[in-house]
């Protein structure tokens, strides 16, 4: 048998069986430790994993060096195996860890060999020294890892290893700021964040950042992310220390002994360190209680790290949560220096940590801390914004279920609705489900949650305006902000908001929105990113701003930001509206066969351009009347932006909202004289994209080569731009009707269905049909809109809107739904009413 061969004999019982490469060799099994000793999976599921590579190793690396650490393997296993190690291992777990841990980055080693090798290969380096190499690393690490469990052992029966090393007590550290095991996730929520950030930790790329901040706005569950993990470290030997800032401690200063405490967690877990630290107090008592975190960074923490040995390469994490509640900007300056790798003074840096350190930081975005991370190579950002919406509403379903399980009256139909309530906000739904298992009745919870954000929102803002020394122009920058955030239909990006903040007229609102925008990621997401939209921690914080009795000096008034929104929205198109704006090739090519189409969107049409074509009219429905915007409207219609402005329509899906703004138009001018061509233009532009709305969505160029030539010569659109494009069609001769009517048809679908029905807004159309199905279809184009209701068990023969088009109701042949309305909305029955 080869030496690799005997290894595998040797090593396979710590894995729970003997493996041999031929049946012929196979041993009985021993019994299996995990059953045998009730280890925590935690630490036998890494020698699994080597389990899964081992068996192969001969194909992987026939090379004498691999025997060498598979009988390093074969030592420990023979050592872990005595009857007295077993009986220390429940006590050893800041050493077995690092042994299990070990283990891990040798199977992923041996796993990853091949892609390793060609690496190297690339880097032209010698294959088979970075293997011996490599592998000794590996070999010399064991080596150290057994003598520390011996020596730990030595400990336990009173053979003090450290002989006459001083107490450490004397050295300042933060009482009860460590690592609570109750405030972790739920198990099986967070997995995608939580995989995310382990793999950060466990990477062993040269390149990795040794910083991670992950930020968010505040109750969005940072804390019990970072709890999770300190605890999944802390169970296999890896957490170095656990520092959580508090801002109801303030007068505890913890910011002044971040780093002492961290360096006395440090030595408890390594006697190296230990040693290293008693040395640097020893002869300078001082340093025992400064309160200048400088020197504790530089003396205590990085000075006896630098004197650990190389062999120490198992991942080490520190947790430094909340650092948003370390105090003031003043008081935190000097730590985020530090973090940012820009350090007052000279000295080890954070990117001079041991290869193996990684510290990860979670706050709420403020700007001080933001400025300071930003730009930072060496610090990986990652945001709770990131995090899908509906990602975070299934682990907050999770965690509703979980807490409610087994109280009378809770359904899954209130169970959905809570996790829907919680719009995102996991200590809206942790309220809640505190209340109801008080016995709160299910209707009042809503209010009683509310009650209690409405405090939070009040103190963090009343924070906020402190944080700026009283500046008299930040509460005036808030209300000149704020209403254009909470006015607009959809949430606009930061870089968005700027852009139309731009083009109000108003010279006194031209603030930029980062001048307050950057001081509320405790309130807003999005705040992080320039490109991500920015919408309010939650929807009762919307609610608390725009009810003046409860926001008080806060109130934000949403109606005078819509006249603001009209402004901005007309003049960005006026400046961003062009002839063929994605540079469409050919009227032969339907939008959705052009491939490069997408791309042109995204490149041409910027986020605040396709807000203002969908939504301008939205916001002048909401401002009363107003000669300056009326003049701006005017100039809209009587200019050929208005053909531009359906053909952006036409690429970015939006040719319905066209349907739904333009009659607006003359009810917004009504009673006011001189505008009646721009009431004429809007009508005859509605009438123009009810006929060749179909057609301009399919194939967009034909917005100028088919319908335009086709429409009549008299119409304001015809009479104001034809001549603009001479290069079109021109019709020899026309019909008497003023128009062609070009009908748009639901195709073979049409012959299934039994009942129509139009929308109060003229919008939509719901069908019911045959197929048992009912649908709906966009009226202006003819493309369905959604999926098939379903639900019925025969013909669909009556379907009628209700009066503010939010449901529809819907009956079979002889069924009387419309009578039984009340007793359906009551039952919600799914067979009746839809809710679209």
């Amino acid at each position: 048998m080869n030496p690799i061969s005997e290894r595998v004999t040797v090593v396979m019982p710590l894995l729970g069986r003997v493996k041999s490469p031929s049946p012929a060799q196979h041993s009985p099994a021993p019994v299996d430790l995990e059953l045998a000793y009730n280890f925590q999976d935690t630490y036998i599921r890494p020698f699994k994993i080597f389990d899964s590579v081992v068996g192969t190793l001969t194909d992987v690396h026939p090379y004498t060096k691999i025997a060498l650490l598979l009988q390093q393997l074969g030592q420990v296993y023979d050592f872990m195996m005595q009857d007295e190690t077993l009986r220390e291992i429940p006590s050893m777990q800041s050493i077995v860890g690092p042994i299990v841990q070990h283990t891990l980055k040798c199977s992923q080693f041996i796993r990853d060999y091949s892609t390793t090798k060609n690496l190297w290969k690339r880097l032209g380096k010698n294959i088979l020294s970075e293997t011996d190499h490599t592998i000794q690393q590996y070999i010399d690490v064991f080596q150290e890892l057994m003598k520390r469990f011996q020596d730990r052992t030595a400990q336990n029966t009173s053979v003090q290893r450290t002989g006459d090393l001083p107490d450490l007590s004397g050295i300042t550290y933060a009482q009860d700021a460590g690592l609570d095991p109750g405030k972790q996730c739920l198990p099986g929520t967070r997995m995608e964040i939580l995989s995310e950030i382990i793999d950060w930790a466990n990477s062993t790329k040269g390149n990795v950042q040794p910083v991670l901040w992950l930020s968010g706005p505040a109750r969005k569950g940072k804390s019990a992310i970072a709890h999770t993990l300190a605890n999944w470290f802390n169970n296999v030997g890896g957490l170095g220390s656990y520092y959580c800032f508090d801002r109801q401690r303030d007068a505890e200063r913890l910011h002044e002994k971040i780093f002492s405490t961290i360096a006395r967690d440090l030595a408890d877990r390594d006697p190296g360190v230990k040693r290293a630290l008693v040395d640097a107090v020893q002869h300078a008592s001082v340093l025992k209680n400064t309160t200048d975190i400088i020197q504790q960074w530089h003396k205590l923490l990085m000075g006896p790290l630098g004197k650990l040995s190389r062999l120490t390469v198992r991942p080490v994490l520190i947790v430094i949560e909340a650092l948003d509640e370390s105090g003031g900007a003043d008081t935190r300056r000097d730590l985020l220096r530090i973090i940012a790798g820009k350090p007052p003074h000279q000295g080890p840096q954070i990117t001079d940590l041991p290869s193996n350190f990684r510290i990860l930081v979670t706050s709420r975005p403020l700007s001080d801390i933001k400025t300071q991370f930003d730009g930072a190579q060496h610090i990986l950002q990652l945001s709770m914004d990131y995090i899908p919406s509906e990602v975070t509403e299934r682990d907050i379903h999770t965690y509703v279920s979980a807490e409610l399980k087994g109280l009378s009256g809770i359904q899954e139909k209130q169970i959905a609705m809570l996790a829907a309530q919680a719009d995102g906000l996991f200590d809206w739904a942790r309220r809640a489900c505190d209340y109801i298992k008080k016995g709160t009745d299910m209707d009042a919870v809503d209010a009683l949650v509310k009650r209690d954000l409405y405090v939070m929102y009040r103190t963090l803002l009343a924070e906020i305006m402190a944080t700026q020394n009283g500046t008299p122009e930040i509460l005036a920058v808030f209300r000149s902000v704020m209403p254009q955030i909470l006015g607009t239909v959809e949430p606009l990006s930061l870089i968005s908001l700027n852009a139309m903040r731009d083009c109000i007229p108003d010279q006194s609102k031209h603030y930029k929105a980062e001048d307050i925008v950057q001081h509320m990621g405790s309130l807003l997401s999005g705040t992080t990113n320039p490109s991500t939209p920015i919408k309010p921690l939650h929807t009762s914080f919307r609610e608390f701003l725009t009810v003046q009795a409860s926001s008080g000096d806060f109130f934000v008034d949403i109606s005078k930001a819509q006249r603001d929104l009209t402004f901005a929205s007309l003049r960005v198109m006026r400046h961003g509206l062009l002839f063929n704006l994605c540079n469409l090739k050919s009227s032969h090519l339907l939008n959705r066969e052009d491939l490069e189409l997408h791309e042109q969107v995204e490149r041409n049409i910027p986020p605040y351009l396709s807000y203002s074509c969908r939504f301008w009219s939205s916001h002048l429905r909401a401002t009363v009347f107003d000669t300056e915007l009326a003049e701006e409207v005017k100039s809209f219609f009587d200019h050929e932006r208005l053909l531009f402005w359906l053909e952006v329509l036409g690429v970015i899906q939006a040719v319905s909202s066209a349907v739904t703004a333009l009659p607006h138009i003359p009810r917004w001018l009504k009673d006011h004289s001189g505008y009646e061509d721009v009431s004429a233009t809007a009508m005859d532009v509605h009438q123009f994209i009810q006929t060749f709305g179909g057609i301009i969505l399919h194939s967009t160029p034909h917005l100028y080569v088919s319908a335009l030539p086709f429409w009549a010569v008299n119409s304001s659109i015809g009479s104001k731009f034809a001549s603009n494009f001479p290069n079109i069609l021109r019709l020899v001769s026309r019909c008497d009707s003023e128009s062609v009517a070009v009908q748009s048809l639901l195709g073979e679908y049409a012959e299934k269905v039994l009942s129509v029905s139009f929308s109060p807004d003229g919008t939509r159309i719901a069908t019911g049909s045959v197929d048992k199905t009912v649908r709906l279809w966009d009226a202006a184009t003819g493309q369905p809109i959604g999926e098939p209701l379903r639900g019925h068990t025969g013909a669909v023969s009556s379907v009628l809107f209700s009066p503010d088009g939010t449901r529809i109701a819907s009956a079979l042949a002889g069924t009387h739904c419309l009578g039984q309305l009340s007793l359906v909305l009551a039952g919600w029955d799914p067979h009746c009413v839809w809710f679209i």
